[in-house]
């Protein structure tokens, strides 16, 4: 196998350039691993992408909360919130952002679960 030089400030400058596809197509184009990923890399760089400051925070917990606060809006599961904003169409801006951060939600807790079964798997 070929050695790779690769050093703190390629990391960063590397990391500069994902940032740029989370300021330009964050949210409609973000997979929740990915973001995982990118959230680890930039601790780990002091680089957070603006996402950990727009939910204060990102991590398990952070996401808990959010489809807590969605269930409790609603009155309901998030899954059940998710399915009657698909069936019935948005009816207000806040339709569409809770749709948008339920289903990220989710995605993210699932991922975060994906994840944790790979490493256990070791």
């Amino acid at each position: 196998m070929k050695e790779i030089s690769l050093d703190v400030e390629d990391l960063r400058r590397l990391y500069k350039y994902v940032l740029t596809h989370c300021n330009e197509t964050c949210p409609a184009e973000r997979d929740p691993e990915t973001c995982i990923v990118v959230v680890e890399l930039g601790r780990i760089l002091g680089m957070a992408p603006p996402c950990v400051e727009d939910y204060g925070g990102f991590d398990e917990e952070t996401f808990r909360r959010i489809i807590k606060d969605i269930e409790t809006r609603w009155g309901k599961r998030i899954e059940d919130v998710l399915v009657e904003i698909r069936e019935r169409g948005y009816r207000s801006l806040q339709d569409q952002i809770d749709e948008m951060d339920g289903s990220f939600a989710l995605g993210v807790l699932q991922a975060y679960g994906r994840r944790k079964r790979r490493k256990g798997a070791w």
